[in-house]
């Protein structure tokens, strides 16, 4: 949630404006944008964010201010994505949840609603692990990229208990998705909710997966670039912890990740969610190709959707994370590295 307290605004520079990618800001202007923000007066900043969740980690002193810019957004219905947006989270709500059990000595992992990627949870890496899928498992940060963040805050309560009915004490979850984790692992904490049971992130599953594994991988010896997704930015301590284990899995995997200026904290989102923007992903796929890789690799599913064939089509392999691992362990993956076989 927002700080008052924390925010700096008379001496920071107003860095989370500033920075941001998408709104080009002086200092002045940033400074009488956040005071209208802050009296609940109408801002342009509502209307020009995308939702990327930048401005939290740009902001210094760890105020939030995203979560204040989502709440005037909600408050003016002015996001830019509109009622489109609004619509497709409202209606992950109502998909239909399924249970597959699996050996009840490995661990569970909760799809959500998004797994969209055919192939990227087949293989060895999930055999035998029990899924969640569904509305009712859908983590609700969906909201917070549609304007609509009171959808966050008032089904946390009901995604934490509907995972706890079936992830038992002597086990623990993984969330296949970046919100999901971000779910339990930062807003759960800023609601005053506790998670009564044990979760870890896809990354840290993979990654601890291929240290058990290392002698049936090959090295993969490609550069690549990756695409961070948008709630990665939410907590510095949590946005660290997963790109450490993202950096040891690549490493285990043979992988470079090329340094480029929109990754790690200056990643730029796919502006999918909201209406798709050029600019923004054209920006994004030349820097990856300037850097020299050889592969651009997902996570977000969403991301993967919309990036994968314009990476393609600049010579750069698309994979989702899950795939990269599957093909260094030496599995055929014929429905394409990015759940789409190319022509």
């Amino acid at each position: 949630m927002f700080l008052e307290e924390k925010c700096k605004r008379d001496t920071c520079g107003i860095a989370c404006l500033t920075k941001c990618y998408y709104m080009d800001y002086s200092e002045q202007k940033a400074k009488e944008e956040f005071e209208k923000l802050i009296r609940g007066e109408p801002s342009t900043v509502t209307s020009e964010c995308v939702t990327c969740c930048a401005c939290t980690m740009n902001c210094p002193y760890g105020a939030d201010p995203f979560d204040l810019i989502s709440r005037r957004m909600e408050e003016t219905g002015t996001f830019i994505g509109g009622e489109r947006a609004a619509n497709q989270m409202k209606g992950a709500n109502l998909l239909p949840s399924s249970i597959t059990k699996g050996d009840p000595d490995k661990p569970i992992m909760n799809l959500c609603t998004v797994n969209m990627i055919a192939g990227a949870i087949e293989g060895q890496l999930f055999e035998g692990l029990t899924l969640l899928q569904g509305g009712d498992y859908f983590c609700q940060i969906g909201g917070y990229h549609a304007g609509i963040p009171s959808m966050v805050r008032d089904n946390a309560q009901k995604f934490i208990n509907n995972l706890a009915k079936v992830v038992p004490d002597d086990n623990y979850l993984i969330c296949f998705h970046d919100d999901c984790f971000m779910m339990l692992d930062h807003y759960a904490k800023d609601f005053g909710m506790e998670v009564p049971f044990k979760y870890i992130h896809i990354i840290e599953y993979l990654r601890d997966y291929v240290k058990k594994n290392l002698d049936k991988i090959k090295k993969l010896n490609i550069k690549i670039a990756y695409q961070q997704p948008c709630a990665s930015r939410i907590g510095w301590d949590a946005f660290r912890k997963k790109d450490k284990a993202l950096d040891e899995l690549f490493e285990l995997l043979g992988v470079e990740r090329v340094d480029r200026k929109y990754d790690r904290e200056g990643a730029l989102c796919c502006t999918a969610v909201i209406s798709p923007n050029d600019k923004y992903w054209k920006m994004n796929i030349a820097d990856a190709k300037n850097a020299g890789v050889e592969a651009m690799i997902f996570l977000c599913p969403i991301c993967c959707l919309y990036l994968r064939s314009k990476a393609q089509a600049e010579g750069m392999e698309p994979y989702f994370l899950s795939n990269l691992v599957r093909e260094a362990l030496g599995e055929n993956l014929p429905k394409g590295k990015a759940g789409k076989i190319f022509e």
